[in-house]
């Protein structure tokens, strides 16, 4: 588990992307931190040969994130835990707060750039087939640059469907791997394609998560961040 130490009172709970360790997260964990909240990017399963084969199921990965979500807050008396969840990640957060019970669920539910469906390549959706409602404030993140490793089918629009109390957002000019680092971030954007600028619209994404968690500490509505597009 990658942590890193926030001076605030909440806390996020990040789940990676397919095959994707916590360490590539480093900057926008670290970002988000200098902001006040701690950061969680946990490894619910073991990478390897297994996960390519399918043998991880996403209903799994999301049992371990309510569990984790569970435990966390139950470590942290006083603090406000946010759930978010990048590409698959996104898709197991989203099942994770299905899984919760009212007394149970996060502060806010926060999914950047999410893939529903089943596979490595998905085609329609799974988690999102029917419409959700849960009391969790929720803020559905999408890439600017679209490519393969998000499909229109399944991609962050899918997510807003879904829920239509959700706030929708773009990401001006970021690709779907943009907001790692190192290694995972060249071979995402091989992969997938990215923006002129990652770490530009790197920056602009951590910025409207900041803005995003202070909004819902204080019930207050979601600003402009420059480099985004509202569509809701």
């Amino acid at each position: 588990m990658l942590t890193v130490e926030g001076a605030g009172p909440d806390l996020v709970v990040l789940l990676p992307g397919f095959m994707i360790a916590p360490p590539a997260y480093s900057t926008v964990a670290r970002t988000l931190a200098r902001a006040g909240p701690t950061v969680l990017v946990p490894q619910l399963y073991r990478r390897g040969l297994g996960v390519l084969a399918g043998r991880v199921d996403i209903a799994d990965e999301a049992g371990r994130a309510a569990d984790l979500v569970r435990v966390t807050a139950a470590r942290h008396p006083g603090s406000r835990v946010h759930l978010a969840g990048h590409s698959r990640g996104g898709q197991a957060a989203w099942r994770a707060v299905t899984m919760l019970p009212a007394g149970d669920l996060p502060a806010s539910l926060m999914v950047i750039d999410p893939v529903d469906g089943a596979g490595r390549a998905p085609s329609r959706p799974t988690s999102t087939a029917a419409p959700v409602t849960w009391p969790a404030p929720t803020l559905v993140v999408g890439a600017g640059v679209e490519g393969r490793c998000a499909p229109g089918p399944v991609n962050h629009r899918q997510f807003a469907r879904a829920n239509r109390a959700a706030r929708h957002v773009v990401v001006d000019g970021l690709g779907h791997a943009d907001l790692l680092d190192g290694r995972p971030r060249t071979m995402g954007r091989r992969l997938c394609g990215g923006g002129a600028d990652p770490d530009g619209a790197r920056g602009v994404l951590t910025a409207l998560l900041i803005a995003w968690i202070a909004a819902v500490d204080t019930a207050a509505d979601l600003p402009p961040v420059a480099g985004t597009t509202v569509l809701r």
